[in-house]
């Protein structure tokens, strides 16, 4: 907060709102004057909304949910990004660090220290940031090495015995070189309570110790050339995740289904759980970049290149009771290398453009582990385990190029376009499967385990400087997200994504800076969603990714800022969302008449869906927030924040299951108080989420057939507390 508060500190005696510079469109660009539906959080905003981790942006963002599935986390925006978990299966909303894509995130809370801004855009973004932005892009932008020395230092205590330390050092070595390290390291008891006293028992969705350190080194010149190196290693302990079923159809062999009958009542509390088995959620990262900016007369040359490593471990109590029937495990080894090219003109010229080529390459190797006992004769007999290994690969070749021609000086047409080729391949090997007849392998004769897929993307916009204060953009876009092959069960393709996505937007400036008010109407023709569900497959459960027809989604989003005076400031966000199927067959072993359909090449039977709601978005949600900050007499700097969501009713799965599937429209509220001293070189914050302390499902997860194929959830975190000092040294 010391470094923050000098900031707001200067805004409160301007009485103006903060004026954010935003990278959305491959350049630097002021937040108002870009023509995208775009929220931007800055380092300090996140200190004064009490945002410290990826979840909870949702209460500042419209139409944005986050839910954690097995070892990773999923991001929709409006309804648009899900994703399975397969090795070749795709996110919807592309999530970026400093520019380097993020195909499988994990973890999320570490990297939120340190950064200098997030910026998530909302709607396809396919043009620039290519397949995976389908719903829209959270790009997670740190502070860089800077040309004068910095130190900071700070320690946090909470809830649920919550430690965190953290630390900056900035280092210039000379007027071209500058260095910055950064690290911090966090442990938190889970605050899902483990009744089980069986060894290595422990409360789920906490950690053991998180650390993450991240340097970088910047050398040269924003005038001429800039060469930045950056590198980051995190090692997440986390103690893993809690199934709460919220039914149980027993089912698989019948030893484990007489095993499962001896499960005593589950709990009724959602924090609270009785599973004997240990659990744990590790993933290990390591990352590097290197980023060339070159200055060429005003026109800029960029280059940037990256390697990702990742490793995931994870085990769980798949049956969640204290009975010892079944535990999961599942390995993960993901590495990722990207480069991306592009030039771009100088943005004060009559047409300005942006042209460049992209490569993106993925190749992850999953071992997945099921061990499972039953009840016969005289007692509990373990059955053989299913072992399943899966080894898939992406790559992604795109060029693209975006041009803007300023008809006036108050009106601008732009056109973009991306062309993508992108090839999936993959293989799986059952090597054990409880004893029964293995499920034919991938490739096999249903299909050769390589999908390809080529596709043209386009955006025309138009932006008019209105007035001086008033901002105004429309725009038609595409998205497409690949499509590939059902590598975990059947082998069977599916399509790709496509939608075309039209949208009208206002930014304004009011009363010299002192109120900000930003509307945006959309209109979504989706074609071919993917949607996964968990099914029994050729004798063995897996994944089945299939294709939704066709579904509309409109809306609009009204965000908004007030400085009431020189030290109270109102924020208010709007978000009226409708997202509904049109045509749909899925499936849902629930359903007691399902519907025959000639498209069911699985023989899985199918329900006809049509007119459900897209799952993850609300139809309404309100957000207010009200922020205070006032220089005392002494030279201190006191600031308080508090902001409160409503959301409406929502659905986590397309079945829409009103007892399942549905999240009761709830309420968030989230508070700060921080104190400056004066020199702004000490600080002091405390903290509260959830002050309601009330929890959701977050998503829903259906078990495998082995164990009956029932539907279980995940609840979001509680009230937490804390208090937070950080320590300043140099500029």
């Amino acid at each position: 907060m010391a470094q923050g508060s000098s900031d707001s500190r200067a805004m409160a005696n301007s009485g103006e709102l903060e004026v954010i510079e935003v990278t959305a469109q491959k350049k630097s660009t002021a937040l108002q004057s870009t023509p995208i539906a775009i929220t931007a959080f800055t380092g300090e905003m996140f200190e004064q909304r009490g945002i410290d981790d990826l979840t909870n942006l949702q209460s500042y963002v419209p139409g944005l949910h986050i839910g954690q599935e097995q070892d990773g986390f999923k991001i929709s925006l409006r309804g648009i990004g899900l994703q399975g978990t397969s090795s070749i299966s795709d996110s919807g909303v592309a999530f970026y660090i400093d520019n380097n894509y993020i195909a499988r995130p994990a973890g999320g809370s570490s990297i939120f220290y340190d950064i200098e801004r997030i910026e998530v855009l909302r709607g396809p973004q396919g043009t620039l940031y290519g397949r995976n932005a389908t719903g829209g892009v959270v790009n997670v932008i740190s502070k860089g090495p800077a040309e004068y020395f910095s130190a900071q230092a700070g320690v946090s205590v909470g809830s649920r015995g919550h430690q965190e330390l953290r630390g900056v050092l900035n280092v210039p070595i000379n007027e071209q070189l500058s260095t910055r390290v950064s690290a911090v390291y966090t442990e938190e008891e889970g605050y899902v309570t483990n009744t089980s006293s069986a060894p290595g028992a422990d409360d789920f969705f906490g950690t053991d110790g998180d650390t993450t350190v991240r340097g970088q080194m910047l050398w040269g010149s924003p005038e001429t050339t800039e060469v930045l190196l950056s590198g980051t290693y995190s090692d997440l302990q986390g103690t893993g995740l809690n199934m709460v079923y919220l039914e149980r159809n027993p089912g698989g062999p019948p030893p484990t289904q007489a095993l499962v009958a001896t499960i005593p009542e589950d709990p009724t509390d959602p924090l609270k759980a009785a599973s004997d088995a240990r659990a744990f959620n590790n993933t290990e990262t390591a990352s590097g970049l290197v980023r060339l900016i070159h200055n060429l007369q005003g026109n800029e040359i960029f280059f940037q290149a990256s390697y990702l490593d990742q490793t995931t471990r994870t085990q769980q109590d798949f049956d969640g009771s204290p009975v010892d029937i079944s535990i999961f495990n599942k390995n993960q080894d993901s590495t990722a290398k990207s480069a991306e090219l592009r030039f771009a003109s100088d943005d004060t010229q009559t047409l300005s453009w942006i042209v460049g080529g992209y490569y993106f390459a993925e190749d992850t190797f999953i071992f997945r582990r099921v061990r499972l006992n039953g009840l016969a004769g005289p007692g509990v007999i373990n059955l053989p385990d299913f072992l399943l290994d899966e080894d898939g690969q992406s790559e992604t070749l795109a060029a693209f190029g975006t041009a803007t021609f300023a008809v006036s000086d108050e009106f601008r047409l732009s056109l973009g376009a991306r062309h993508t080729r992108d090839e999936k391949t993959g293989t799986k090997v059952t090597r054990g499967n409880f004893g029964a007849p293995f499920p034919p392998d991938i490739p096999n004769d249903q299909y050769s385990g390589v999908a390809k897929f080529t596709e043209n993307s386009y955006m025309l916009g138009a932006e008019w400087d209105y007035s001086e204060d008033v901002f105004m953009y429309a725009s038609t876009s595409t998205g497409y997200k690949a499509g590939g092959f059902n590598l975990t069960s059947n082998g069977l393709p599916y399509d790709p994504e496509h939608i075309t996505a039209y949208e009208f937007g206002i930014k304004s400036d009011l009363w010299n800076r002192k109120a900000q008010m930003n509307l945006d109407v959309f209109y979504y023709d989706y074609q071919d969603l993917q949607l996964t569900t968990l099914a029994t497959v050729n004798n063995a459960p897996g994944q089945f990714t299939t294709n939704a027809a066709q579904s509309t989604i409109y809306g609009a989003e009204l965000e908004t800022q007030f400085v009431l005076n020189e030290q109270w400031r109102l924020l208010a966000t709007f978000s009226y969302t409708e997202a509904e199927f049109d045509e749909l067959y899925s499936t849902d072993n629930r359903d007691p008449a399902p519907v025959a359909n000639p498209n069911d090449p699985a023989g899985l039977g199918r329900t006809d869906l049509a007119g459900n709601k897209v799952p993850y978005v609300a139809e309404h949600s309100v957000s207010l927030g009200l922020q205070y900050g006032k220089v005392l007499g002494n030279g201190g700097y006191l600031q308080a924040a508090i902001n409160t969501l409503w959301q409406g009713d929502m659905y986590l799965r397309e079945f829409n299951h009103p007892e399942i599937d549905k999240v009761e429209a709830y309420t968030k509220t989230d508070a700060t108080l921080g104190y400056a001293f004066p020199g702004d070189k000490l600080s002091l914050t405390l903290f509260a989420t959830n002050l309601e302390n009330d929890v959701q499902k977050s998503n829903v997860y259906v078990s495998p057939g082995f164990l009956g194929q029932s539907a279980t959830t995940a609840y979001t975190k509680p009230r937490t507390l804390g208090m937070r000092v950080d320590y300043r040294f140099g500029e």
